[in-house]
């Protein structure tokens, strides 16, 4: 059984090693009527030198809260990845979304922390939105905003149930003291929480992956969503979104995970 003891300080904590592979910083936003396939080139030229690699993607299609039908005239354009040359930052662009991840594509890279990828984020986004303005290609107006992390757990053993227990504290296997079920072969759950001061709601999402050495892992995405609105400034949404990823996290998280992480206040 994991130490299930509560964590109580409430400052932002910090890993020395943490089992972080992602971050994503992104604006979601009403799609522009006037933006077309060169368009992505045009901007794309203009921070090539900081991001030289292109890749198409499949576009993410916007979730409504209310079902709807549409006739398109054309079909939907590619989303489109604009890549740095070390592989690690990358920015997604499509129509209605701009978004800006850090990834970590070797063992030796080091993440380089919020702030750092943040800043990125707020200075493209401005390059992005100057962009669009001076094209006229339709008023850029955000809708929502998410912040996501993404860890990897490596699998010691073939027991899933066991890593999960060991390191998530929401996974409670060993109590339920099950005669008949055996351990689980495999997990996928959703936790979700209502952000503080109606900011938005937050996921935490458990499953199972490979890693690119072929390596098991579990994988633990944290997630914060929250529609745009002028009561509260991007920066202080992000600044919200990320504080309670980091103490969410902690008190998802095992004292046997934060050993192995390093953990410091």
């Amino acid at each position: 059984m994991p130490d299930d003891t509560p964590v109580t300080p409430l400052t932002l904590p910090g890993y020395e090693n943490p089992p972080l592979s992602e971050l994503a910083v992104g604006v979601q936003f009403a799609s522009l009527s006037g933006w077309q396939t060169r368009h992505v080139g045009e901007f794309w030229v203009e921070v090539a030198k900081e991001f030289p690699h292109t890749e198409d993607q499949i576009p993410i299609f916007d979730v409504q809260v209310v079902p709807g039908f549409e006739v398109l005239k054309l079909p939907p354009l590619r989303r489109t990845f604009l890549i740095s040359q070390d592989q690690n930052f990358l920015i997604q662009l499509q129509d209605s979304r701009f978004v800006v991840n850090w990834r970590k594509t070797k063992p030796s890279d080091v993440y380089p922390r919020f702030k750092t990828i943040f800043k990125k984020f707020v200075t493209h986004w401005g390059h992005f939105s100057d962009f669009v303005a001076r094209e006229r290609v339709g008023n850029l107006a955000p809708t929502r905003y998410e912040l996501t992390y993404v860890n990897h757990i490596e699998q010691a053993d073939d027991s899933v149930g066991g890593t999960a227990e060991r390191y998530v504290r929401l996974f409670d296997w060993g109590n339920l003291k099950a005669q008949f079920l055996a351990p689980p072969t495999g997990v996928n759950v959703v936790w979700t929480f209502a952000m503080p001061d109606q900011l938005g709601f937050a996921q935490a999402n458990l499953s199972q992956g490979v890693r690119p050495d072929g390596r098991k892992a579990l994988v633990l995405v944290m997630s914060c969503t929250g529609t745009a609105s002028p009561k509260v400034s991007l920066n202080d949404w992000f600044d919200a979104a990320h504080r309670w990823l980091g103490l969410a996290f902690r008190e998802l998280t095992t004292n046997a995970a934060r050993e192995e992480w390093r953990y410091k206040e």
